[in-house]
C-alpha cells in the first residue's frame, strides 16, 4: 500500500523536484451520533456535550450490546435498506461535494475504512443459515444479499457509492485505525504526482478527488470482541465514557461516523486565498511490533510526526489518544520529543475528538481532520470536559475551550493495531 517507513523515506525537500501544485481542501462534511452534518456536529461539541451524556441516561442493568448500540449509534442511518456505512459515507460525500462547488460524475474517490458494510455481510450470512437464531440486535437482509456476500464489506460499500454518487475509480485503503488517513494520504500524492490526462473529457476530474470514510460496526461480534481485548471503557452507564488523555481513561467508546473531505489542485503560483485551508502534507507508516499493542517507542508516529513538524510551527494537535492505559502517554512523548527537536518551544493546543464522540475506527483520523478545519475557520477548540484529572504533559490540558489566533496549522494523527499510522497538516489562511 505504498506506506513510509525510515528504511524507504520520502525524497527530503533538498533532493525533490520543486513542486508544481498545492492541495486545497475544497469541501468536507461529517455526520457523527452528535450530528447530521460538519457544522452541526461541531456546534454540539462546543457546548460540551459527549456521548457520555447519552449513556447516562440508560437503564442500570443495561446489557454491553445495547449499551454501546445506544450510546454511538448514528440514529437516521439505522435500518438502511442496504447498510448503516453506506448511508453515512454518501451523506458525507454529499456534504462535502456540496461545499465543494457541487458533483463531478466519474470523480476518482479514495476510500478508507477498518471494517466497511459488515452488517450488510453479517445479515446475508445468516440469511444462507436459516436455522440460526434471529435477533433483534442485527440488521435485516439487505435486497442484494449475494452481492454482499460475493464483494465482501469493502467492495459491497464501494459498489453502492459508486452507483449512488456517480464516481469513477475508486481506490480502498484498509489500514485498521489509520485507514482514513491513509486514504487522505494517497489522493494527495495521486493529485501532486499523478499527470496523465483524465479518460473523462470533464478536466476537473484530474484536478480534484474525493475522500470518503465510514464505520458502522456496532454488532455483537466487535463489541464482544473489543470488550474481550480489553481495550472498551467500564460497561455500565455511568463508567461507560472515553476520557483521552485523563488519569482516570479506561478505554474507548464505539461510535459510528462518516466523513469525506473533496480535494482540489491549484498550481503552487496561485497565492493562497483568506479563508482557504490547505492540505499542506500527509505521511503514512508501520511498525511490526505486535497485531494489538503499538511499541512503547511508537518508532512509526515519529517517523511521521518528524516529517510533519519539520520546518512547520504547529498551533494545533489532534491526536489518535483512544482513552487506552498505554496509548495516550506514549503517544504525547513522541510529540513533545519531536517538538523539541524541531526547536518550537511553545507547546501547541490539544483536541482530543474521541472523548466526545468516541471512537470511530477507521473512520476517526478523516473525522478530526475535518475538526481541524472547523476549529481553524472559527478559532475555537471545543471543550475536553472528561478531563478532570489531566495526565502529565508539557502540552496546555484544559477541560475548558480555548480560543485560537488566525493562521493556524493543525496535525492530524491517526493509529491503529498491527502498527498503522498516519498523519497530515493544515493551514488555514
Amino acid at each position: 500500500m505504498g506506506y513510509n517507513s525510515p528504511v524507504n523515506a520520502p525524497n527530503r525537500p533538498e533532493t525533490s523536484p520543486k513542486p508544481r501544485y498545492r492541495v486545497l481542501i475544497a469541501g468536507f462534511g461529517l455526520i457523527t451520533p452528535l450530528g447530521a452534518s460538519a457544522w452541526q456536529t461541531f456546534s454540539t461539541l462546543l457546548t460540551g456535550k459527549t456521548l457520555a451524556d447519552r449513556a447516562g441516561q440508560l437503564p442500570k442493568d443495561i446489557d454491553v450490546v445495547s449499551l454501546a448500540q445506544a450510546t454511538g449509534a448514528v440514529a437516521c442511518v439505522q435500518h438502511s435498506a442496504t447498510d448503516p456505512a453506506i448511508e453515512l459515507a454518501e451523506r458525507a460525500a454529499r456534504e462535502a461535494l456540496t461545499a465543494g462547488g457541487g458533483e463531478l460524475p466519474g470523480l476518482t474517490a479514495f476510500v478508507g475504512t477498518s471494517k466497511g458494510a459488515v452488517h450488510a455481510l453479517t445479515a446475508a450470512w445468516r440469511s444462507k443459515r436459516p436455522a440460526q437464531p434471529r435477533s433483534a440486535l442485527l440488521p435485516s437482509t439487505p435486497p442484494d444479499a449475494d452481492l454482499a456476500v460475493a464483494l465482501g464489506p469493502h467492495g459491497y460499500l464501494n459498489h453502492h457509492l459508486q452507483q449512488r454518487l456517480g464516481l469513477g475509480l475508486i481506490h480502498h485503503h484498509v489500514a485498521a485505525c489509520a485507514s482514513s488517513l491513509t486514504a487522505l494520504h494517497h489522493a494527495r500524492l495521486s493529485l501532486l504526482h499523478d499527470t496523465a490526462p483524465s479518460p473523462s473529457s470533464d478536466t476537473r476530474h484530474a484536478s480534484h478527488a474525493l475522500v470518503i470514510t465510514a464505520e458502522a460496526a456496532l454488532l455483537p461480534l466487535f463489541i464482544h470482541s473489543y470488550q474481550k481485548l480489553g481495550v472498551l471503557a467500564s460497561q455500565t452507564p455511568d463508567g461507560y465514557q472515553e476520557r483521552p488523555m485523563d488519569n482516570t481513561r479506561q478505554g474507548f467508546v464505539l461510535g459510528e461516523a462518516g466523513a469525506a473531505v473533496l480535494l482540489k489542485r491549484v498550481p503552487i503560483e496561485e497565492k493562497p486565498m483568506p479563508g482557504e485551508i490547505e492540505l499542506i502534507d500527509t505521511a503514512a507508516a508501520a511498525e511490526a511490533y505486535d497485531i494489538i499493542r503499538p511499541s512503547p517507542t511508537m518508532p512509526a508516529l515519529g517517523r511521521i510526526a518528524d516529517q510533519l513538524f519539520a520546518g512547520r510551527s504547529i498551533d494545533m494537535i489532534h491526536p489518535h489518544a483512544p482513552g487506552t492505559t498505554d496509548h495516550d502517554p506514549a503517544e504525547l512523548n513522541v510529540y513533545a520529543d519531536t517538538l523539541k527537536h524541531t526547536g518550537q518551544t511553545t507547546m501547541p493546543h490539544l483536541y482530543a475528538c474521541k472523548g466526545a464522540l468516541g471512537h470511530s475506527l477507521g473512520a476517526a483520523g478523516l473525522s478530526a481532520l475535518v475538526l481541524a478545519c472547523l476549529c481553524a475557520k472559527t478559532r475555537q477548540r471545543p471543550p475536553m470536559p472528561w478531563l478532570t484529572s489531566p495526565v502529565d504533559s508539557p502540552f496546555p490540558l484544559t477541560p475548558q475551550a480555548s480560543g485560537l489566533a488566525p493562521c493556524t496549522t493543525h496535525a492530524i494523527f491517526a493509529s491503529g493495531f498491527a502498527g498503522h499510522t498516519a498523519g497530515a497538516v493544515v493551514r488555514h489562511y
